[in-house]
């Protein structure tokens, strides 16, 4: 019971950080392409230059998935404990992984804006890998509903993805649809 306490207790802070203020942050300049303006304008908040506004961003995602990592298992386990399929053991075992992969891979952009390697930001940001699908899928594979919870928590994580895309390219997300990757980025 203390451990939950002490989950719950981190969710609600970490939650009161991402929120300190209802009021409408002030437009940035970083922001005048993005569909979720009031969520770009709170994941640039404070940023002078263009760097500041990204490593902004991936900070704020970075809380993000912090409190994903929270909110997955007391989220999961019910679900889990009520299916018989037998794949249904690899469920939070997935969803897990893409939260640690997710992790990295901010951790790793951040890291990227300092080494100015925009072509890795571009790939990371356009590629399927900051993202809860593998989760959500290994849900509806064995044909159970997804959790409101769940679905809520990997559309946040697309939402702070294509807004952090439309800050790092400076234009709208439209124009990134049917343009080519970068080269095939290996690190």
């Amino acid at each position: 019971m203390a451990n939950y306490i002490r989950v719950v207790v981190t969710a609600v802070v970490i939650f009161m950080m991402m929120n300190t203020s209802n009021a409408t942050p002030k437009n940035s300049p970083f922001c005048k392409f993005a569909r979720l303006n009031s969520l770009c304008n709170r994941m640039v908040r404070g940023a002078t230059n263009y760097n500041d506004a990204l490593k902004n961003a991936f900070r704020l995602t970075l809380a993000l998935n912090r409190k994903n990592t929270i909110l997955l298992v007391p989220v999961l386990t019910p679900l889990i404990k009520k299916t018989k399929s037998p794949s249904s053991s690899n469920i939070l075992k997935t969803c897990k992984e893409k939260v640690t992969g997710i992790a990295s891979y901010i951790k790793d952009l951040i890291e990227a804006v300092d080494d100015d390697n925009k072509d890795m930001i571009e790939y990371y940001l356009r590629t399927g890998d900051i993202t809860l699908r593998d989760c959500v899928d290994s849900i509806t594979e064995i044909d159970v509903p997804v959790p409101p919870e769940l679905s809520k928590v990997a559309q946040d994580v697309e939402d702070y993805k294509e807004t952090a895309l439309v800050i790092f390219l400076q234009a709208p997300i439209e124009t990134v649809y049917n343009k080519p990757l970068p080269a095939d980025y290996a690190g």
